[in-house]
């Protein structure tokens, strides 16, 4: 059970519980121990002698459908306590019973969709949402091609060139006078790899306390960031690519793109049913969230950190509402807001040697992670005890 949540994508926390509710059901203490590429548990045997088992979780991606199976799986056995083979017999199946898209499902909503909404998210045109599309099939193209081969467990191989595959698309599109905005097609096209959640957990979890694994998902993020530089280096100096400053579109037209494309980028998470749109109702509500924070604020910063906030507290709901984990709802509702853009204007500040900008533009990404985080975890606490209230108070 505990290998098949972390390969599904879940928290640290999650499943160090979930392990050790499971084991104290059937009359076991254990200690728990998790990082993001390992799992260890110790038991104490009859006889006083303890024994460890360790298990490498190999390189995976997120199943939101499989980490809600396996949710609703380790509730029931805890609750039934079945005897031990019948219960091996469960978890075994869960993969087998799960729903999941197709890969061209995939291929269309997951990169095409999300890529163009994206790139008009960020200010595009709508023919620099054409480009930014195609660009994103050959990155998805990519990306299930090295699913399938010997390299797909190599993050930073795989990154490179599904990276490099979309910047040169989009160069190719956009200098053949289809596109206007090269930056937009390019971004647009990017958001589905550049490492801003990993970078917004990695911080969320160092303040829960998860120092190990928070410093791990922070050199991932540091290591694919590094990639899509890699990746993209040669096309940003072909097509001279700037920006200046993130541009969006008009408020209700960003809050619409920030939906669908949320919308898209959930089947690459594996989101069924009502939840794919839910996450989506959730990333318009928090960019809506953010731009009137901004107003009131007048700092970005303090703006993201309130809309993480709601949206946190909005997918606590949604989740205790469908009795389902809140990772899915919180980090595709996030998207919008995670610091994508930052970090990859960061690393392009790096390719071109531009040490000033690099480093501010690295500070204030991180101070953008970071508020997002304190935000979210936040929300997230407050919103858990009041629904603990309210449910005591019902009794």
């Amino acid at each position: 059970m505990g290998r098949k949540l972390m390969e599904s994508g879940a928290e640290i926390y999650r499943v160090e519980e979930s392990v050790s509710r499971l084991l104290s059901a059937y009359g076991v203490q254990a200690q728990v121990f998790a990082i993001p590429n390992c799992l260890i548990v110790s038991v104490t045997a009859p006889e006083g002698q303890p024994i460890t088992q360790m298990y490498r979780i190999p390189a995976h991606g997120t199943d939101i459908e499989l980490l809600e199976r396996c949710n609703d799986l380790c509730r029931q056995l805890c609750r039934e306590v079945p005897p031990l083979e019948e219960a091996l017999a469960r978890v075994e199946k869960l993969e087998a019973h799960r729903r999941q898209f197709p890969a061209a499902v995939v291929l269309l909503l997951g990169y095409m969709m999300a890529s163009c909404f994206f790139s008009l998210f960020f200010g595009g045109s709508a023919r620099d949402g054409v480009c930014a599309a195609f660009a994103g099939l050959a990155e998805g193209l990519c990306l299930l091609g090295f699913a399938r081969s010997a390299l797909g467990s190599n993050v930073f191989f795989r990154t490179v060139i599904s990276s490099g595959a979309a910047s040169f698309t989009a160069l190719l599109l956009v200098q053949g006078g289809i596109g206007v905005s090269l930056w937009a097609a390019t971004i647009g096209a990017l958001m589905p790899l550049v490492p801003g959640m990993a970078l917004t957990n990695a911080m969320r979890e160092i303040m829960a306390g998860d120092l190990i694994s928070g410093l791990n998902r922070t050199a991932e993020a540091i290591l694919v960031a590094t990639a899509i530089a890699l990746g993209t280096v040669l096309p940003l100096v072909i097509g001279q690519v700037h920006n200046d400053g993130m541009q969006t579109a008009s408020a209700w037209e960003a809050c619409v793109w920030a939906g669908l494309a949320c919308v898209g980028f959930g089947s690459v998470f594996n989101i069924q049913g009502w939840g794919i749109w839910i996450c989506g109702f959730g990333a318009a509500l928090g960019w809506m969230a953010y731009l009137e924070a901004l107003a009131l604020t007048g700092t970005d910063i303090g703006a993201a950190f309130l809309a993480a906030m709601v949206i946190s507290a909005f997918s606590e709901v949604m989740a205790r509402l469908r009795r389902c984990p809140v990772t899915g709802y919180l980090q595709v509702a996030l998207l919008p807001l995670v610091p994508g853009a930052g970090i990859y204007d960061t690393m392009r500040y790096c390719v071109a040697g531009e040490t000033d900008l690099f480093l501010s533009t690295l500070l204030h990404t991180i101070g953008f992670a970071a508020a997002l985080s304190v935000g979210a975890m936040l929300a997230a606490t407050i919103t858990r005890s009041l629904l603990m209230r309210l449910r005591v108070h019902r009794r």
